[in-house]
């Protein structure tokens, strides 16, 4: 009986909380994206101009990740409840191939 009332008391709450639209109809998901792909091409400039005969693949891959992670740094400043900042990071890593 008692997993009965905290189930009611769980659904009681998420009606009460209304649910944030995470799809482009949402302007900020719309900026967010947007300034994804500012920071992609930022570190895909860098990344060009760091390809040059006898450049190591593992240090233009680190290159890369660096130059993201700063980017993303300067942006996203979200903190959590504890007043800490939120984890972010690189979702895909850099990958470069040698052809």
């Amino acid at each position: 009986m008692a997993d009965e009332d905290e189930i009611l008391d769980l659904e009681e709450e998420e009606e009460g909380e209304e649910e944030e639209v995470t799809d482009l109809s949402n302007s900020d998901v719309c900026t967010k994206y947007q300034e994804a792909a500012k920071i992609v091409n930022t570190t895909l400039e860098g990344l060009v101009s760091q390809c040059i005969p006898g450049a190591k693949i593992i240090d233009l891959c680190q290159f890369g990740t660096t130059v993201m992670q700063a980017q993303a740094g300067k942006l996203y400043t979200k903190k959590n409840s504890d007043g800490q900042l939120m984890d972010r990071g690189v979702a895909f890593p850099v990958c470069i191939s040698v052809n």
